[in-house]
């Protein structure tokens, strides 16, 4: 609140009773004066009338009986209004510097955040001034709180709350332009010091320095390079003068040599004990390299004699097996003969009673019945078995099962390897017509075809479908072990195929069904099918053809060989596989599948088929999602 007369700014409160008198009718309430009166109450007076600072149509009135219980004056500063700190400065030197208030201000602000708390004085006539005549270094400071202010708009500032000051600090309020033409002129009598005429050049460069500051630099001087310093410390030429300066001082050069000798060997030490402590460490790594070389030679030794030791080990019982099975091959071949002999002696002896009977009763009453004949005089000769197949007619016969079942060369290599440990079985549409093709091709009209259905749901069921010939399949594949005979398990999800499916690989597993029987089944996408668990999943070896079977089927041109494990093959498959994502048991695994494929089959394009059924077994293992759990698990309708 402005006091009329008085130019002072009060805040007031606790108004106990006023009764205000408005002189004219048309008096309008001025808009600042509403705003302050939010905040602070009137005082008693008796006529009082607001200044034109506050609002230029405020109107006289009347306050009568008004009492109040706080009154507290307010800080007043002074701030110019369009910003233009240059003139203000330009003034307040002068001592002109005009405030339109009648009661003295307690701050001036001079620089955007820079205020004036003393060093300035009211001159009269509304005037204000500096006291001193320089602007190089005036003492300023800064709001370290944010009062809530009011400014006006002749440049007042109300302060309604008390202003928090920061301690006075010099600062230099000149214009850019001089600062820049004082720092200019510092350095030109800088440089002109380096090229002094007459015969300065021969004085002691601490004396030339001290001759120019006691009689070239003013008090007045030195104030000015004094404000200017922060500013002139930020030239580049100061750092090319200077040392010119300080390197004519014979003292400071031999202090500036000792203090690089110093340098030099201070370098020299850290150096050398950092190679010290680095030559320790190395000498103690490579000792601990020597230790892990000489125990990994050890080992190597103790491998290598292992290693020989199990070779000939295996090499005994190599010889020893061989000389078993000659044995058991020449007892067995001694007991048909016998039997054979016994056979034919039984023969003789029934021609001979036959032919005495014949002498004896010359005419008999009734036809006498023949007397069965043994097998070696049976009428007929007796069916040649199937021989076996070549390796060109085993590659012949693989590419027309590539073609007709639309598999590739690595996958029908595959089925090759795998049929005899696990079931291949072909995806998608006429996938039976394929697993047909490759049984009949396997094991030509030896080949057993079952086709599942709900009616089957035991081993037995499949061993009494005399239209399968399953049952002849595994006799004639214990007759022949050397040979590889086939079945095809045609629609293996038509019929609950876990009560017998895992059956027959644990029982061929451990003898009891014949290992030469191959398996080969196949999985439609039509009609009622039944869901697969996962415990016989694990069996199962998907594949899935990339393109479409052609029309025909694949010759048999004999039955294939009964394929040995070969251990050399089986550490070539090793290193195809060494830096694959695979556990121990499972590369052991993939390895040993791997190596069972045709021998003129390079490894390497057959890996990728390996590593699919290895994915597929982890996923099964895990139960997580596979792209074929439509054709075994997620069957709809």
């Amino acid at each position: 609140m402005a006091l009329g007369g008085t130019g002072s700014f009060w805040l007031v409160g606790g108004e106990k009773e006023q009764k205000l008198v408005v002189q004219k009718d048309d008096v309008s309430v001025p808009a600042f004066a509403g705003g302050i009166s939010t905040m602070a109450s009137r005082i008693r007076g008796s006529v009082f009338e607001l200044p034109k600072i506050v609002n230029d149509n405020a109107g006289p009135g009347k306050v009568d009986a008004v009492s109040f219980t706080t009154a507290a004056r307010l800080n007043v500063g002074y701030s110019p209004q369009d910003g233009d700190f240059g003139e203000l400065l330009s003034a307040l030197s002068e001592g002109s510097l005009h405030v339109p208030l009648d009661a003295s201000v307690s701050a001036i602000e001079v620089r955007s955040g820079h205020w004036l708390t003393s060093g300035f004085e009211a001159l009269p006539a509304g005037r204000y001034g500096l006291r001193q005549p320089s602007l190089r270094s005036v003492d300023t400071a800064a709001l370290e709180n944010r009062p809530e202010t009011i400014k006006l708009g002749n440049g007042l500032v109300v302060f309604l709350s008390p202003p928090k000051w920061s301690e006075p600090k010099g600062t230099d309020l000149r214009s850019e332009e001089e600062i820049r033409q004082s720092v200019e002129r510092w350095l030109s009598r800088s440089k002109e010091v380096l090229s002094l005429p007459g015969g300065a050049g021969s004085m002691e460069p601490a004396e030339l320095l001290r001759l120019l500051a006691d009689r070239a630099i003013s008090d007045e001087e030195k104030a000015d390079l004094a404000s200017i310093a922060g500013h002139l410390s930020k030239r580049s030429e100061l750092a090319d003068i200077l040392p010119v300066i300080l390197g004519r001082d014979p003292a400071f050069r031999g202090r500036l040599a000792a203090f690089e000798e110093s340098e030099r060997t201070r370098l020299r030490t850290e150096l050398e004990e950092r190679l010290l402590r680095e030559t320790e460490v190395e000498r103690a790594r490579l000792a601990a390299l020597r230790t892990e070389v000489a125990d990994a030679e050890a080992k190597l030794a103790t491998f290598s004699h292992r290693e020989a030791l199990l070779r000939s080990e295996t090499e005994k019982h190599e010889e020893t097996l061989r000389s078993l099975l000659v044995s058991a091959a020449e007892g067995i071949r001694s007991e048909s003969s016998r039997e054979a002999a016994a056979i034919r002696d039984e023969v003789a002896r029934l021609r001979d009673d036959m032919a005495q009977i014949a002498t004896a009763v010359p005419a008999a009453a009734e036809p006498v019945a023949p007397v069965p004949v043994a097998a070696e005089q049976s009428e007929g000769p007796i069916p040649a078995a199937p021989p076996l197949a070549s390796d060109e007619q085993r590659q012949k016969t693989l590419d027309a099962l590539a073609v007709a079942t639309g598999l590739t060369l690595s996958e029908m290599a595959a089925v090759v390897a795998t049929a005899t440990d696990v079931v291949p079985v072909v995806l998608g549409p006429d996938s039976a017509a394929a697993a047909v093709d490759i049984a009949t091709a396997f094991a030509g009209n030896d080949a057993a075809v079952v086709f599942c259905d709900p009616t089957k749901i035991s081993l037995t069921d499949l061993l009494n479908d005399e239209h399968s010939g399953l049952r002849e399949a595994i006799d004639k594949a214990k007759e022949r072990p050397e040979a590889l005979f086939a079945a095809a398990l045609c629609s293996i999800t038509s019929g609950p195929c876990e009560y017998w499916l895992p059956q027959i690989i644990a029982m061929r597993r451990v003898g009891r069904l014949p290992r030469n029987l191959a398996l080969v089944a196949s999985a439609g996408v039509d009609g009622l099918r039944v869901p697969i668990p996962d415990s016989t999943l694990r069996h199962l070896f998907p594949l899935k053809p990339s393109k479409a079977p052609r029309p025909g089927s694949a010759k048999f041109e004999g039955l294939w060989p009964m394929t040995n494990l070969d251990q050399e093959r089986v550490r070539e498959a090793v290193d195809v596989l060494a830096g694959r994502e695979l556990e121990g048991a499972a590369m052991q695994a993939v390895a040993r599948a791997l190596a069972r494929t045709p021998s003129w089959m390079q490894l390497s394009d057959a890996v990728m088929v390996f590593l699919r059924q290895a994915k597929w077994l982890a996923a099964t293992v895990a139960g997580d999602e596979h792209e074929y759990d439509e054709y075994f698990i997620n069957i709809e309708g």
